[in-house]
């Protein structure tokens, strides 16, 4: 019989304002606002916190808006603030990111009334900025940061920098404080860590088993939208840019897929507003 965790809550971050080619291979160039959003789950062995968010100080960063003003200029993307009919808001239309007021990790977590320091594991999917930004925060709580092996030596390897979309203070944290990853990974009761490469060479993705509702399997970058996974496509980008990479990631999907349809998950993908507003908890949790 597998292991359950208890229950499942969804934490809404903020929002980053990306081409459709990020998210989907053969993508256009049309803007849309992402969600930044974790999974928290708990368990018999304390919380679980899958992603974490950008950091207050990546936000409000110049060199970060530049970074999204390039990418989109790439995908020959029309810059201008994006139309948005979908809840939340974006505050100010014409920056490329927002997140919640203050440490947007701390200021979620009250919104469940936890704090940091009440977790006792956090996984990262990868170490992109978006995802990455909370690490710091969990560190200084004495939350362990659970991370594959191969991603931090990405980061460390000195072959991607902020205009990769890795953002240095996020992983620049004491060595003690990872817990190291090679590959699938059962972290606690219900909570199944499962290597997803591609996208980044250390992805991955996250899947957890509850009682009532049965399998979630959250996809990360593997997927950002709800089209990833109904139309067989896999993400747009690539941190290596190789073939390989490629193959690596519509290996992911594939795997994602089968998985769903093996377990009778619920696939939810990294960054779609519509499939959030639509799973959003409800009082006390998914069970």
């Amino acid at each position: 019989m597998p292991n359950f965790a208890s229950r499942l809550l969804l934490l809404q971050y903020g929002a980053e304002r990306v081409p459709k080619a990020l998210s989907l291979r053969g993508g256009s160039g049309d803007l849309y606002w992402e969600p930044l959003f974790g999974a928290l789950i708990e368990t018999a062995g304390g919380w679980v916190l899958y992603d974490t968010g950008m950091a207050r100080q990546a936000l409000d960063s110049e060199d970060v808006q530049a970074t999204y003003l390039a990418s989109a200029l790439e995908s020959a993307a029309d810059v201008t603030p994006t139309p948005w009919s979908l809840l939340p808001t974006p505050p100010a239309p014409d920056r490329w990111n927002w997140g919640l007021p203050g440490d947007p990790l701390v200021t979620a977590l009250a919104g469940v009334g936890l704090a940091p320091q009440d977790l006792s594991l956090a996984v990262v999917s990868h170490l992109h900025l978006d995802h990455s930004g909370g690490i710091p925060t969990l560190v200084e709580a004495g939350v362990p940061v659970a991370v594959q092996r191969s991603e931090l030596e990405l980061v460390h390897s000195g072959r991607v920098g902020l205009g990769d979309g890795f953002h240095e203070p996020d992983w620049s944290i004491p060595d003690r404080s990872w817990r190291l990853l090679d590959g699938d990974a059962e972290v606690a009761p219900g909570v199944l860590v499962l290597s997803t490469p591609g996208h980044t060479p250390g992805h991955s993705s996250l899947e957890v088993r509850l009682p009532q509702t049965g399998s979630w399997l959250f996809t990360g970058d593997a997927t950002d939208l709800a089209q990833n996974l109904l139309d067989g496509v896999p993400c747009g980008s690539c941190a290596g840019g190789t073939t390989a990479d490629e193959q690596e990631a519509a290996r992911s999907l594939e795997l994602l897929l089968h998985r769903a349809a093996e377990d009778g998950a619920r696939l939810i993908p990294g960054h779609d507003q519509v499939v959030l507003n639509a799973i959003r908890h409800p009082s006390g949790g998914h069970r």
